[in-house]
């Protein structure tokens, strides 16, 4: 039998490479949805629908309630969307999901739809 001598960075560069690895196979998939739909608006026509809708705030909601999120979902709609293309959102406040998930959720509205979902601030994009 052989015994081999390894040096503690050895041991941690190993671990650590692992871990990464890890880390990379069990991340939630928040990066895949945005690809489905990437070709449908670029990131800066996304980022100026973003900027006119919420100011850019993800996690905003109008003043009633109504309208939720960084693209001012309504709740009907984001699960519609959802339940069309990304049902593991489904029931998801638009307001708390993902930045990736709500702006694949955006983009997923827009292949559909347009701009009509968003009258004002579509037209600028």
């Amino acid at each position: 039998m052989t015994t081999h001598r390894f040096s503690r960075a050895a041991v941690m560069a190993v671990a650590f490479g692992a871990l990464v690895v890890s880390a990379a196979c069990t991340a939630a998939p928040t990066g895949a949805p945005a690809d489905k739909f990437a070709h449908v608006l670029s990131d800066q026509q996304l980022a100026q629908l973003r900027q006119c809708e919420s100011g850019g705030n993800y996690s905003i909601t109008n003043p009633s309630g109504a309208y939720r999120g960084a693209y001012q979902f309504s709740r009907q709609t984001w699960n519609g969307v959802a339940e069309r293309h990304y049902p593991h959102l489904a029931g998801i406040d638009p307001a708390a999901a993902a930045p990736a998930d709500q702006d694949a959720m955006a983009r997923a509205l827009w292949s559909e739809r347009g701009s009509s979902p968003w009258p004002h601030c579509g037209r600028r994009v």
